[in-house]
């Protein structure tokens, strides 16, 4: 259940079984309330059935998505560092179906090397669209995205430096990272600088950005307007491999998932591809 000194005694969250799955819950959350917030450990999935979500970052201050009927949030717990990356609360009278993470603990804990680097990419991806959100929010015009020790994104990096299964790949020039992406392939930076640039904000990635990855397992264009500033060292990440690897999941985790990758993607693209 979410954290109830955050939630359930203060807003009057209630809980009650659901009538289509009795081991499951139906969370009913009045407009206002928060579910959780930003730091918490995640324990649960959530999927709308009624009503509008809001993401927060900032403290709660900056709305960076308003979700409805039938979106899945709160993926961290199940395949990301299990601490919530954003706050979420209702926007309007709502209610939620709760999936507890244990419930896909097994077939995650079961997954392969390649496929848990998907998901650390993604948390990372999911982090930067998150602040450059927030950058666009409040008209800053430049900033870099930092990652914080110990932190979610800190962990999913520590992850992927440590999975032997990723290839390293060096980027000499935009040239190299155009044709990078466009063959299927995300990165991670591991050391050097790019300049992204969209709805007049720069922002400034080194270690820890990532480009790419969700646009290549939704096999969709990346539409970022990128800068080397010299050279770059990057893990690669295959997105016809990670897709495929996906496509084996089961129904309730392979929705969490496709989740997961369409919030990545963000509100700039026209479709969200082969994980529609």
């Amino acid at each position: 259940m979410p954290n109830p000194q955050k939630g359930f005694l203060v807003s009057s969250i209630t809980s009650a079984p659901s009538a289509n799955n009795p081991k499951l819950n139906e969370l009913t959350i009045p407009a206002g309330a928060t579910l959780f917030e930003q730091g918490d450990r995640a324990s649960s999935v959530f999927v709308i059935l009624e009503g509008e979500m809001g993401i927060y970052v900032s403290d709660g201050s900056t709305l960076i998505a308003s979700l409805s009927k039938g979106t899945s949030f709160g993926e961290q717990a199940v395949v990301g560092t299990k601490h919530r990356m954003a706050t979420a609360k209702a926007i309007q009278d709502s209610k939620c179906l709760e999936i507890p993470a244990n419930m896909l603990a097994s077939e995650i804990d079961s997954a392969s090397p390649r496929l848990k680097s998907a998901f650390d990419a993604l948390t990372l991806q999911l982090l930067q669209k998150n602040f450059v959100t927030e950058m666009i929010e409040n008209s800053i015009s430049q900033a870099e995205f930092n990652l914080e020790p110990n932190s979610p994104g800190a962990l999913a990096l520590q992850a992927l430096e440590g999975n032997r299964a990723l290839n390293s790949v060096y980027v000499s020039d935009n040239g190299t990272l155009s044709d990078i992406l466009k063959t299927g392939r995300g990165i991670v930076i591991t050391d050097g600088e790019v300049a992204i640039r969209k709805s007049g904000s720069t922002v400034i990635l080194r270690r820890g950005g990532i480009l790419g990855l969700a646009e290549a397992i939704a096999d969709v264009p990346s539409n970022d307007a990128f800068e080397l500033r010299g050279s770059a060292n990057a893990l690669s990440i295959d997105g016809d491999a990670a897709y495929q690897a996906f496509s084996q999941l089961s129904p309730g985790l392979k929705g969490v998932v496709k989740g997961l990758i369409k919030r990545a993607l963000g509100d700039g693209h026209q479709t969200s591809g082969r994980v529609s």
